[in-house]
């Protein structure tokens, strides 16, 4: 049997007639939005997975009017929080829905220690140099505690070191892959600080990697466009083969 809902409609004259929504046409219509849904604007709360065509798109610099903005601020704000949601160590604002050239990069005491000392030796991995007062004045966190983080508005890179090493890399773009990808081992990056004030960094090993990393997605790149193929892997396969298939992959953290 049908299930009907009464919808009052209004003409101009100003009577009311009456018309019926039958439960077919209400699942019509639930099932025409399941796959035309109706998006949020960017900036996302949520980290963008490859297929979305801002990830492809070389991204647009910030007019220098703008550094200081309500606009820019916002986009800090939600780029940062979403960093912190998937405990991430770099973020673009592509991976967000927005095609402006501003990167943020963290490397928190906790995550060097989560790697123990043999791989941090091995991949040169350092907490990032804490600066006094970052970010406070954003309201990027509600206590005193230490924010090691780089941000970098409109920023240019220079590569300081041509030698190459090949490591494990993953993006939360390409949720639950990794591959072995050569980057350089020594950059430099220069750019505008979230208040708009000019900054710079000599970033090696495993930095100098996630600042090539992030300056890829500024122009269009992935990973995948210089990994090395064959190294590519799903990073839960043996925990998916233990059960039977049985795994959800969440794309929210």
């Amino acid at each position: 049997m049908f299930r009907y809902i009464k919808i009052l409609n209004k003409s101009l004259s100003g009577s009311t007639s009456v018309r019926y929504l039958s439960s077919f046409e209400k699942f019509q219509r639930w099932y025409r939005d399941l796959w035309d849904p109706k998006v949020p604007g960017p900036p996302f709360k949520h980290v963008c997975q490859v297929g979305d065509p801002t990830l492809r798109l070389k991204s647009s610099e910030v007019a220098l009017e703008e550094l200081n903005s309500e606009r820019i601020k916002n986009i800090l704000l939600v780029l940062r929080g979403v960093m912190k949601h998937y405990k991430s160590i770099g973020i673009s604002a592509p991976q967000i829905g927005i095609p402006l050239r501003i990167i943020m990069i963290e490397i928190p005491d906790y995550m060097v220690k989560q790697f123990g000392p043999e791989a941090c030796k091995t991949r040169e991995i350092v907490e990032i140099p804490f600066k006094v007062g970052r970010l406070e004045k954003l309201n990027f966190t509600n206590n005193l505690a230490k924010i090691c983080l780089q941000v970098f508005i409109n920023p240019e890179m220079q590569v300081k070191d041509f030698k190459k090493t090949l490591f494990p890399e993953g993006c939360e773009s390409l949720k639950g892959i990794s591959a072995l990808v050569p980057r350089y081992k020594a950059v430099h990056v220069k750019g505008y600080d979230y208040d708009g004030s000019p900054t710079e960094w000599a970033a090696t090993g495993w930095a100098a990697r996630i600042v090539q990393h992030e300056m890829d997605h500024l122009d269009g790149q992935m990973y995948t466009d210089i990994m090395e193929s064959k190294s590519l892997q799903v990073d839960l396969w043996k925990t998916i083969n233990a059960h039977k298939g049985n795994i959800l992959v969440k794309y929210n953290k």
